[in-house]
């Protein structure tokens, strides 16, 4: 028999998805809305269910605020995307391949979270030593996104990016054609249940002018809106995180990058069988 859902959030955290994601505090009531969207599920279009257990369901509700039609179609967009984007998935299903990206250190999580209590994902695409196939990046992105999403807290405050744009060369983005930067922008804002809270962006110089210009007509404008640019200001990136969860290389106190790193590494891949294991 499958286990249901039992609710473990802390108070404060619970008080949180009531007021603000409409969940219900009742646990009777959330199951009742995790059956509801998984029997609206139309597997006969788009397969079966990748997982069916309540707390994978519960993602979807919380990124929408249990809005069931809008949470439905983001869990059939997810399913979608997983089999039409093979560029994509077919890498994230054999994460081995991805051994030199992850290693490398370009995407990585800190340990703490934003002053909002947004989890917090750090990208640093300057730090690649070659040009990279642009859909590794992605399939790494998702990676790490679906492992980010495995908290209850994180589904709850929502996750944020601080991305350092230092050394970080254009020419990549150039090898994508616009409908595929459509589709890719697609995963993140229609087919992944997070609340994207949030997007840092340090050192941009001129080069952010050209991202932003290839991605605009893609993103809706709520993303865009919660763009924030620091340039060099360091100092200003606290105002959002504190110092004790940065590291040193943005003016904090944590973990350096390293060892970032290496903990990420270890998280990541924890769950992960010997044929996938790094």
């Amino acid at each position: 028999m499958t286990t249901r859902y039992e609710c473990t959030l802390s108070p404060e955290l619970l008080e949180k998805a009531v007021t603000e994601l409409h969940e219900p505090r009742d646990n009777a009531e959330r199951l009742k809305a995790i059956d509801e969207l998984k029997n609206s599920y139309n597997a006969e279009k788009y397969g079966p269910l990748i997982r069916d257990d309540d707390g994978f369901i519960l993602r979807f509700l919380r990124a929408k605020k249990f809005n069931q039609k809008k949470a439905l179609t983001v869990l059939q967009n997810y399913h979608s995307v997983k089999k039409e984007f093979h560029q994509i998935f077919d890498k994230v299903h054999n994460p081995a391949v991805l051994e030199p990206l992850i290693n490398s250190h370009v995407i990585l999580t800190f340990q703490g979270q934003a002053k909002d209590g947004a989890g917090i994902m750090w990208y640093r695409p300057g730090m690649l030593d070659r040009e990279i196939d642009i859909y590794d990046l992605m399939a790494y992105s998702v990676l790490t996104i679906e492992k980010m999403l495995e908290s209850e807290a994180c589904q709850i405050n929502g996750l944020a990016s601080v991305e350092d744009l230092e050394h970080f060369s254009i020419s990549m983005l150039f090898k994508i054609s616009p409908i595929a930067l459509a589709r890719m922008n697609s995963i993140w804002q229609d087919a992944m249940p997070l609340r994207f809270k949030a997007v840092h962006i340090l050192n941009e110089g001129k080069v952010y002018d050209i991202i932003l210009a290839l991605f605009k007509p893609f993103l809706k404008q709520k993303i865009i809106d919660r763009i924030h640019t620091h340039g060099s200001k360091i100092n200003s990136l606290h105002e959002f995180v504190d110092q004790a969860v940065l590291p040193p290389e943005l003016g904090g106190t944590g973990p350096d990058g390293e060892s970032t790193g290496k903990w990420w590494i270890e998280k990541l891949t924890e769950d992960w069988t010997k044929d996938t294991a790094l």
